[in-house]
């Protein structure tokens, strides 16, 4: 077991873990602190230690806004741990590795936590990665940095980088802890050429980002999207110039004149700026920009257009992703933003989604039950995979996560599987849930985190002892249900797969 490891920048130390075998390092810095005037920088790379570092600790989480408490559903199903910390000093990574000794050279994969780039962060109670490891994986979750701080953009900070734009600062992270990684991960066990990306929710678009984006040449291998729409995702990436003017409106709110004065405010005054902005304009996203330096276009469209890199993609979402999340079933909505709902959740689609659904008028909303959220990502994913196919590209496995998790008395829960819900079962982290988790979960969750390392070592979920799950192909256009059964299945009643046949012009 591997607990003292020399990294490029100075010694580590770990801790055993309560796997045999499997030891964590936590709160490696894999980057210089993007304070004072490294705020809205790329990120630079950290500077070198003496002696030894000792990694026992999760470092502060990227500064945010307010966290949900535990009387709201999330705040309930994913609560924070006490005496949890922010800090704009937030580029470090965490690594759990099952190797004995450096070179071993196995599969490794880096978590993108989710939470729209805008919170959250890398080592929350759902996310661990000791039973991946167990499997054989080296797994690295990655802190970067979210909202005003990792995603403003400014007509003063595109002049002022070598690279002529701003903004993306966290996808920069993404890109640095995938070059640290490359450089220390052979130390830990890890090999430098399998690097899988994944990350779930806004991970997910992280991940889409990385797909779409020749910028992760050579640094991410494989790519893993749950939950982020896929090529129908309601996270895009702006234009430049939108974004700039965002910023300007941003340092308006914040009473500054420049950026040295916006860089000299303390980061609470910083996040407050963002909300004073989203009261006076009515919104709250700062987000991804089409910067033709990481992103050369919305990656959502990209995908459409089968301009995706050539990786091996597993890619899925959740039944109910509505759940507690977006438009509910039920949910009684106007025509017109019913109409609009659809021309978002489902692009080139046109009235052939109406016409899956059965709907021809506003009288037909009466008793209408679609999750539209969960609708809306089936179809992004099937999208994503048919052009993946379409180009002759690497194999691609689609899911779809429709157990309907277990109340405290172990019975189905009303919000089935709800957004977010599959992060228990691939991660191996049943036992820390509030819910009576039963012999299907456990059942469920075990085959899903060999799945997911499966796929990591070798592009390909498939392994002794697991349902066999077939690649995504025109002849088969199946999907693996994640569920009470674990089996393949067409989806071909389904009103988001059904678009697919009703000879939809793209």
């Amino acid at each position: 077991m591997l607990l003292n490891v020399m990294t490029k920048y100075g010694a580590v130390s770990g801790l055993n873990t309560a796997t045999p075998g499997v030891s964590v390092f936590k709160g490696i810095p894999y980057a210089a602190p993007p304070v004072g005037e490294l705020r809205w920088r790329a990120p630079q790379p950290p500077l070198p230690w003496e002696g030894v570092r000792v990694c026992d600790t999760f470092a502060p989480a990227a500064i945010q806004g307010k966290r949900a408490g535990t009387d709201t559903f999330y705040g309930k199903e994913f609560p924070d741990p006490e005496g949890l910390r922010f800090s704009e000093d937030c580029l470090y990574l965490n690594i759990w590795t099952p190797a004995e000794a450096a070179g071993e050279k196995l599969p490794v994969m880096m978590w993108i936590h989710g939470g729209g780039n805008m919170s959250g962060y890398s080592y929350e109670p759902e996310f661990d990665g000791e039973a991946l490891a167990a499997q054989g994986v080296v797994y690295v979750s990655v802190g970067f940095r979210l909202n005003i701080f990792g995603f403003m953009a400014h007509p003063e900070l595109s002049a002022e980088a070598e690279y002529g734009t701003s903004g993306n600062y966290g996808h920069l992270d993404h890109i640095q802890a995938a070059r640290w990684i490359q450089e220390n991960i052979d130390a830990f066990g890890g090999d430098p050429n399998n690097i899988t990306m994944l990350g779930q929710s806004g991970g997910a678009h992280d991940v889409q980002v990385a797909a779409s984006s020749r910028a992760f040449e050579g640094l991410i291998q494989k790519g893993i999207a749950q939950s982020g729409g896929g090529a129908a995702s309601m996270m895009g990436a702006g234009s430049l110039a939108e974004a700039e003017a965002i910023g300007v409106k941003i340092m308006e709110a914040a009473g500054c004149k420049n950026i040295a004065q916006l860089r000299a405010l303390p980061p609470e005054k910083v996040l407050k700026a963002l909300t004073a902005y989203r009261d006076s304009y009515g919104l709250m996203m700062v987000g991804s920009v089409i910067d033709n330096y990481v992103i050369f276009g919305d990656p959502s469209q990209l995908l459409r257009q089968g301009k995706g890199r050539n990786m091996p993609l597993m890619i899925g979402c959740c039944s109910h992703e509505g759940g507690k999340m977006g438009p509910s079933p039920g949910t009684k909505m106007p025509y017109e933003v019913f109409l609009k709902t659809m021309e978002r959740n489902f692009p080139l689609a046109g009235d052939r989604i109406l016409q899956a659904y059965g709907i021809q008028s506003e009288a037909d909303l009466d008793g209408f039950d679609a999750d539209l959220m969960a609708d809306g990502m089936i179809y992004g994913y099937q999208m994503w995979a048919r052009k993946q196919v379409a180009a002759g590209k690497d194999p691609c496995y689609v899911y779809l996560f429709d157990r309907a998790l277990p109340d405290e008395n172990g019975n189905p829960s009303e919000e089935g599987a709800f957004h977010s819900s599959e992060i228990w079962y691939m991660h191996g982290t049943l036992g820390r849930c509030w819910r009576k988790m039963t012999a299907v979960d456990y059942r469920l969750s075990g085959q899903m985190v060999r799945y997911w390392a499966n796929f990591a070592r070798t592009g390909d979920p498939n392994g002794e002892g697991l349902p066999v799950w077939t690649p995504f192909t025109a002849q088969n256009p199946c999907t693996m249900v994640l569920g009470d059964e674990t089996q393949m299945q067409s989806l071909a009643d389904h009103p988001a797969v059904r678009v697919f046949e009703l000879k939809e012009e793209e």
